[in-house]
């Protein structure tokens, strides 16, 4: 019998971009969250306000320890979720997760990005 082997990692930072669409899309309430069994997802970083963005296709980092509390353990999946907008749909142009020599994000894991009915459990 072989054990599985599961590895947990840390986000280091990570990107998020306007799309090419009008900043009503834009989320202005979301999360990045772990989890490390793809049910039950923490809150790595979150925003409650207006949009970071002043122009389209513009990318934002944030940072873990200046923009979001470095994790003190690490997590399988991650997902992103939008919670609201100032319009009725959701856009973002691109995300990408990132984590150094110490904690590297697999490439294999499941990275999401959420909306729909899970906004309305807020």
């Amino acid at each position: 019998m072989t054990a599985e082997f599961e590895e947990a990692y840390a986000l280091t930072h990570f990107t998020v971009s306007s799309a090419n669409d009008v900043p009503g899309r834009d989320p202005t309430v979301w999360e990045i969250q772990g989890s490390n069994d793809g049910e039950d997802f923490e809150t790595i970083f979150s925003h409650d306000g207006d949009s970071f963005w002043d122009q389209r296709l513009q990318v934002i980092r944030f940072d873990a320890g200046d923009d979001y509390d470095k994790q003190k353990i690490g997590y399988r999946f991650f997902r992103f979720i939008a919670f609201e907008t100032a319009n009725v749909n959701f856009q973002i142009g691109e995300i990408e997760y990132f984590g150094d020599d110490s904690y590297p994000v697999d490439p294999k894991a499941k990275l999401t990005t959420t909306w729909g009915s899970i906004k309305n459990i807020r």
